[in-house]
Order: structure tokens, then C-alpha cells, then sequence
């Protein structure tokens, strides 16, 4: 933050303290601002509603619930001790986070950067300071011993539209910033205690939501939850909240872009979560398999369901995909759309909407998706052609669609470590070494958050095979060519750049990346400062004062 700026904070607090005017809860965590005051409703497997019901007063009308005690029974509950999932899971993968979300690096899991074994996770994850935190896709071969709440369960369409399966698993310690997600979820817990404020989704106008393209629906706030300021974000103060607390075994209900703020406690908390349909503009759902028969209490199996993106625990995870169902249902809108008005859906049109769905920076073979969908090969998409389009068929359409995301290869390091910082990282090695061997390189990347594997590739790249680099060869072509899958892989979110390097010109990238000289402050600069440009402006300003 520049000076100026800081004087200008310190005046204006100063005179609103002396004007008694000081926000109450200002710079406290949120909800000291004003007590919680949305009631939300409990019930137990005794008294919960039938998923009708449930559909009805909650789902639709997107009001969370708490099921207290309804996993208690379940085989997640009674046997995922560490050894047991060391044993019959270990070498399941999973994806990694720091505890605070967006302000730790993702850690290092036993080979790649934000991913790890479930094996190596439990043996390491109650070391000290371990900053080790699972978000992530759950192996399919976990369904089977996870259960699910008989009001979402039992019967009816609701348990056919299950999208992903996630776990939540850490040390304890970890908590969110105030976000919101795409889809409706069955949050479950299996171990430990959560602490959740809730905020509905009328408030986003008062909780300075980011700036995100129009075609997403998830989303975050800019407020710091733990010290919200009152003065620059006044608005804070309109909004109601629900404070609640989960405990292990109880399942909560967060409706879809539903606003919350989460704390988790207990050395070992683990949760899953099943995120199912938006149900935007679908009112009707289907339950005419909820009969008299129907079993309302027990709890099933995950095991016996279908998910839409199942992660068979190795490979490419699928965490962020969209709602296959949704896209059939999308599709079916707008045939009827232009149906009423006497037009067709062909490829011409098909083109246009693609385009809209998918949204910039998305390529996309608009033609070779149309000639997938239109089973009959008439040359028009019906809607017959969409309801015979089976799971496996949506999947391998929607797949040509989504919009990569690093964080689910193995590749991710290539994005998150950016290319501006592992290039000014060789420069200081070239700067302080004459020459240097691969350890002495390996030790400078893992100080900045890299692996053994993706920092033993740059090595052999700019050492041409030999056991030491000597400065004066590498030039800049060489490096950048060292570096091209970096280039390759650079994604925006992660980067102090604004588009892909592709001039390797040092005068170049140094006056892009406003470098007066090269430290290891610098290279820190560069590598935590740029982690996500979705930092506040104030953040913004004190790395460039470092630079």
C-alpha cells in the first residue's frame, strides 16, 4: 500500500473514532457486525422430511437445513480411521490446499504440487506445521462405505442428479473466505467440528462480491472475513447471517450460490460433500419411485448411485465440471424456444449458442459437437436427439466444452508456479553462481514452493545433460526454451502477467514485470505476491512498492 494511501486510512479512522461513528465489528471477523438472525431448520432421522418434502420447502426455495446424527451408522463414519484408509485407500489420490484458502501455497504431496496418496497424506498430515489440506474429487472406490441422508436418498430425481463427490479432510485449522457454489450439496460430516456462517444470496450486492466473468456461477467475496473493514466496505453492515455448527455425523444442506464462511476445529476433520443439481428453471422434478414401500429411514450407500463425474483415484480429476443433466436440459430450452417461434436449432444456430455457453477463451469444434448431438444425423437437433443422449454420451460432449482447469493434472505445477517467477529464479541462480550442480538448483525451486520432479526437468533442460550449468550459458533463448511448458501451461489466475510470455527478450519481460533489480525478495515478490490477481487493490500496491 503506498504511504499516502496508509496516511489516508489512519486520518479517516482516526476521525471517525473521534466522531464516535467507529462500525461496530469493524475489523473483527464477520458477524461481529450484528448477531446471527436467520433461524435455520433441524431434524433427525426420526423427523426429517421425505425428499419431496425436502424438494419442496428447501431445495427449491434454496434454504439450508441440518440433519443432525444421520450418518452415524454409516461405514464412513464407523471405519475411516487413518490406518483404514492408509490400508484399503492409500494409494488413492487427491488433490491438495493450503489450510487458508487463498492465502497458502498449495503443498507438495509426496511427487506433484497439490496433489498426494492418501497413504503419505495420513502419515504426514498431523506433522508440525503442516499445512496440508484435502479439496477434493473422492475416489469412486470410497462410495461404497459413504452414506447418504434418506431425505435427499431414498427415492426420487434429486439422488439422480448427483454432479461430483468431494472430501474436505485436514489436520484441523483450515477456513475459508466467503464464497459461493455452483451446486446444491448433502455436506457431511465425518470427524471433527465445523463452524458455518451463512449468508443468502440477496446479500451479494452488500458483500462486495469479485468481479468474475457473466457465465460463472460460483464465486467469492473480497472481504477479509477475519478482519472486515467496516469503513471501506460500509455495506457489510445490511447483512443478516446464520451462525450454525456441525458436528461429525450430521449433514447440512447448502443450496445452490448460497454465500458462506467456513472454520473447521479437531486434529482430524474430514467431510464429503454431494453436489448435486441447480434445478434452475426445472420445477417439476420426478418422484414417482417414492411409494409406501419406500425405505424413508435407512441410510444408502453412495455405492449404489450414479455420479454424473465419478474419479476413479488416479489421473485427471474432474472437481469444477458442469451438470450434464443441465446441459441436456439447457439444450432442450431452447429447441422448444425456437420451436414457438417457428425456427429450427441447426448448425448455423447451434454455433451461436455454443459460443454464449462456453463463454471467452474456451476453443471449442462447435461442429463436431453438433454432428455428436444430433443422433439421427438429420442435420437438426431435436428433442428426441437429447433424450436419447445417454450419461456416457453428455459426459463426452461436455467434455469438448469445459474450460481447462490446471488443478486437476498433473501438469498443475507448470500453471501455479508462473513462468515470471522460475525465470527470474535461474537469473538469481546465474547471478549468484558462476556455476551450479542440480541440488544446489532443486534447493533454491523447492524454497519456492516446487517439486523435486518439475525442478529436476528444468535442470536437465538447461544443463543439456551434464552435471553442472555455468552462467554464461544461459542466455535467454536457451532459458525460455528451457521453460516452454511453462509458457505452455501459463494460466492467467497465477501469473503477474497479463498474457502468455512470448518474447524471451530479458529487457522485455524485466519492463513488463517492472524489475529494477533481482533479489530473493524479488523472486518471492513474484512468486506469492501473483498467486492469484484477485488480490485487493491494497495487496496489489504493496508488491509493487516491494518490486
Amino acid at each position: 500500500m503506498a504511504m499516502f494511501d496508509v496516511l489516508s486510512v489512519i486520518l479517516l479512522t482516526n476521525c471517525v473514532a473521534v466522531l464516535g461513528e467507529i462500525p461496530a465489528g469493524h475489523l473483527k471477523p464477520f458477524g461481529y457486525h450484528r448477531p446471527p438472525s436467520v433461524p435455520v431448520d433441524q431434524f433427525t432421522v426420526g423427523n426429517a422430511p421425505k425428499p419431496v418434502e425436502f424438494y419442496e420447502k428447501y431445495v427449491k426455495p434454496s434454504k439450508p437445513v441440518i440433519f443432525r446424527d444421520v450418518l452415524v451408522n454409516s461405514d464412513a463414519y464407523r471405519l475411516w480411521t487413518d490406518e483404514y484408509v492408509r490400508h484399503n485407500f492409500g494409494e488413492m489420490e487427491v488433490r491438495l490446499e493450503g489450510k487458508k484458502e487463498k492465502k497458502h501455497m498449495p503443498p507438495l504431496g509426496e511427487t506433484y504440487l497439490g496433489r498426494d496418496n492418501l497413504r503419505h497424506f495420513v502419515d504426514t498430515y498431523h506433522q508440525k506445521g503442516n499445512n496440508v489440506y484435502i479439496v477434493s474429487d473422492l475416489p469412486s472406490k470410497m462410495y461404497k462405505d459413504m452414506g447418504v441422508a434418506p431425505s435427499f436418498g431414498a427415492c426420487g430425481e434429486m439422488s439422480r442428479r448427483i454432479v461430483e463427490v468431494d472430501i474436505w479432510w485436514s489436520g484441523g485449522g483450515s477456513s475459508s473466505i466467503i464464497h459461493k457454489d455452483a451446486f446444491n450439496q448433502m455436506n457431511c460430516l465425518l470427524n471433527g467440528t465445523k463452524h458455518w456462517k451463512l449468508i443468502e444470496y440477496k446479500y451479494e450486492k452488500d458483500i462486495y462480491k469479485h468481479p468474475e466473468p457473466e457465465n460463472e456461477i460460483g464465486g467469492f467475496s473480497d472481504i477479509n472475513p477475519e478482519h472486515v473493514d467496516l469503513i471501506k466496505q460500509p455495506k457489510v453492515k445490511n447483512v443478516e447471517w446464520s451462525n450454525i455448527t456441525v458436528y461429525a455425523g450430521d449433514c447440512l444442506f447448502l443450496p445452490k450460490s448460497y454465500y458462506h464462511q467456513v472454520n473447521s476445529e479437531g486434529t482430524n476433520n474430514k467431510a464429503v460433500s454431494l453436489l448435486f443439481s441447480r434445478f434452475d428453471h426445472e420445477d417439476n422434478l420426478d418422484f414417482s419411485d417414492c411409494t409406501e414401500n419406500t425405505d424413508f429411514k435407512s441410510v444408502r450407500s453412495l455405492g449404489e448411485f450414479t455420479v454424473q463425474w465419478p474419479f476413479k483415484g488416479k489421473g485427471k480429476m474432474v472437481m469444477g465440471n458442469s451438470d450434464l443433466e443441465g446441459i441436456r436440459h439447457m439444450f432442450l430450452e431452447e429447441i422448444d424456444f425456437v420451436k414457438k417461434n417457428d425456427g429450427v436449432v441447426d448448425a448455423a444456430y447451434f454455433d451461436g449458442v455454443l459460443e454464449g455457453y462456453a463463454g471467452d477463451g474456451i476453443d471449442i469444434d462447435t461442429s463436431q459437437i453438433f454432428r455428436d448431438m444430433d443422433r439421427d444425423g438429420d442435420g437438426i437437433l431435436s428433442a428426441d436427439d437429447l433424450k436419447s443422449m445417454t450419461t456416457d454420451d453428455l459426459r463426452h460432449t461436455a467434455l469438448q466444452m469445459e474450460r481447462y482447469e490446471p488443478s486437476n493434472h498433473y501438469e498443475y505445477e507448470y500453471s501455479i508456479m508462473p513462468f515470471e517467477g522460475v525465470w527470474a529464479l535461474v537469473k538469481l541462480c546465474a547471478k549468484q553462481h558462476k556455476e551450479w550442480d542440480k541440488n544446489t538448483w532443486l534447493k533454491h525451486y523447492k524454497q519456492i514452493g516446487g517439486s523435486d520432479l518439475f525442478g529436476g526437468e528444468i535442470f536437465g533442460r538447461l544443463s543439456e545433460g551434464k552435471t553442472h550449468i555455468t552462467s554464461s550459458q544461459v542466455t535467454d533463448e536457451i532459458l525460455y526454451k528451457a521453460l516452454n511448458k511453462w509458457v505452455t501451461y501459463w494460466a492467467p489466475q497465477y501469473s503477474s502477467l497479463e498474457a502468455p510470455p512470448t518474447d524471451f527478450s530479458q529487457r522485455t519481460l524485466w519492463n513488463r514485470l517492472g524489475f529494477r533489480w533481482l533479489t530473493e525478495e524479488t523472486i518471492n515478490a513474484v512468486r506469492y505476491g501473483a498467486q492469484d490477481k484477485r488480490l485487493d487493490k491494497e495487496e496489489n500496491d504493496v508488491n509493487k512498492d516491494e518490486l
